[in-house]
C-alpha cells in the first residue's frame, strides 16, 4: 500500500529559497534509491520518511495509491528545527501500478491546504479526497514555475543511519514552497 523514504532537509536563508537534501532508502538495505524517474520496485519491499530540517518549517506528505482511491495524509504540520520525524515504515503492496508521495516543504503554513486536509480527515470520501488531491496538485503547478533541477549529490546530515558512505542525497533549491512528487512502480 505504502512506501517510504529517507530524507534530510536544509534550509538556506539567502533570498528567500528553500535548499534541501532528499534521498530515497530502502528500509531493509538502508541503500538510497535514485528517484529521478520512477523507482522501480516490488510488493513487500519497505521504504522510509525522515525529515530533519535545519530550521523550523512546514511540512505536509501525502500518499496516493496507483488506481488514486487511497490517499493518505503521513504528516501535516511544523517540524521543529533539528527535530527529525519519522513516518511509519510503509510497505509497498498490490495492487500493482505506481504509487505516489507528494511531499510540501514551505516557510509559512498552506492554509487551504490544511483546511483540505481537516475535511477529508473528518470525512474521507470521494469528495474530500478530490479537493484535497486538488490542491496539493495546484500547489505542485505553481510551485514549479520556480523551482531549480535537482543539484549535485551531497552527503546526508543528521538523518542518517549505519555505514554513512551509502546515504547519498539529492540537494534542491527553489523558492519559499517546493514540492517533489516520488513515484515508485511495482
Amino acid at each position: 500500500m505504502l512506501l517510504i523514504l529517507s530524507s534530510s532537509l536544509v534550509w538556506a536563508q539567502q533570498a528567500n529559497q528553500v535548499t534541501w537534501t532528499l534521498a530515497l532508502e530502502n528500509y531493509k538495505t538502508t541503500d538510497m534509491v535514485p528517484f529521478d524517474s520512477p523507482v522501480q520496485s516490488f510488493n513487500g519491499e519497505q521504504y522510509r520518511l525522515v525529515i530533519n530540517p535545519a530550521a523550523a518549517c512546514f511540512c505536509y506528505v501525502v500518499y496516493e495509491s496507483p488506481d488514486g482511491n487511497d490517499v493518505s495524509v503521513l504528516y501535516a504540520g511544523p517540524l521543529k528545527q533539528g527535530e527529525p520525524w519519522y513516518s511509519a515504515v510503509l510497505e509497498l503492496t498490490p495492487p500493482r501500478g505506481s504509487e505516489s508521495l507528494y511531499i510540501i516543504t514551505c516557510r509559512e503554513e498552506q492554509k487551504v491546504l490544511a483546511q483540505r486536509i481537516a475535511a477529508f480527515k473528518a470525512n474521507a470520501g470521494a469528495a474530500q479526497r478530490r479537493a484535497l488531491m486538488n490542491e496539493v496538485f495546484r500547489i505542485r503547478s505553481d510551485a514549479s514555475r520556480f523551482q531549480g533541477a535537482p543539484d549535485k549529490p551531497v552527503l546526508m546530515g543528521g538523518a542518517s543511519r549505519g555505514n554513512n558512505d551509502k546515504n547519498i542525497g539529492v540537494q534542491y533549491s527553489g523558492s519559499e514552497i517546493y514540492v517533489k512528487t516520488i513515484s515508485i512502480e511495482h
